[in-house]
């Protein structure tokens, strides 16, 4: 993967000629707008593809998937744009696979009144996920804002592992310096849970 920062003058045709990608892949992996202008400064990511495959009729995401030996979901990581499409044409290319560097652990955090579809887009690239959901009071009880079990359920399908971020912090961001007092100083709050 290559991180190109726009220089003035450039075009989305330009930049993929100069690294010999496509345009139309440039527009995918970046979810740009064609008609969108490039900002200077903007990043475009260029990636590429270790193996493709070109869709034939009667293909299905799983079929794909099946023949080259790799899950549906990483088939969606590696082509986001499928998440936005409710079915795949024969033409199209898909990326099976890219040329991988390494693997690194990544970890996100969410809000569980967030949008579901942005979650979705995100989780096949996420190792864990904390959930912005929980806070403790002055006598160390954990209290939930909202009901976060379908996050959590979401989370756990693309096998991302959901966290518990626990704070002081009320929804509007304002800490508790009581409730942190209590609970770093006294040993009764802080063996509730023992």
């Amino acid at each position: 993967m290559i991180l190109h920062v726009v220089a003035q003058g450039d075009t989305i045709e330009s930049i993929a000629a100069n690294y010999g990608v496509s345009a139309t892949s440039l527009i995918l992996d970046n979810e740009l707008d064609y008609q969108d202008s490039l900002v200077v400064g903007q990043v475009i990511v260029i990636v590429y593809p270790q193996l493709t495959y070109r869709v034939q009729e009667g293909d299905t995401l799983f079929d794909i998937a099946e023949i080259n030996n790799v899950s549906t979901m990483s088939l969606i990581a590696n082509n986001p744009w499928l998440w936005d499409r409710e079915y795949i044409y024969p033409g199209d290319v898909l990326v099976i696979s890219f040329n991988k560097i390494r693997t690194i652990t990544t970890h996100g955090y969410a809000f569980p009144y967030m949008s579901m579809d942005t979650l979705r887009k995100t989780l096949p690239y996420l190792t864990y996920l904390s959930i912005f959901n929980y806070t403790s009071t002055e006598e160390g009880e954990i209290k939930t804002y909202y009901d976060d079990t379908e996050i959590i359920q979401m989370t756990k399908s693309y096998g991302v592992r959901p966290l518990m971020l626990l704070t002081t912090l009320s929804l509007r961001g304002e800490a508790n310096v009581v409730a942190e007092y209590e609970i770093i100083l006294n040993e009764d709050i802080q063996n509730i849970y023992r």
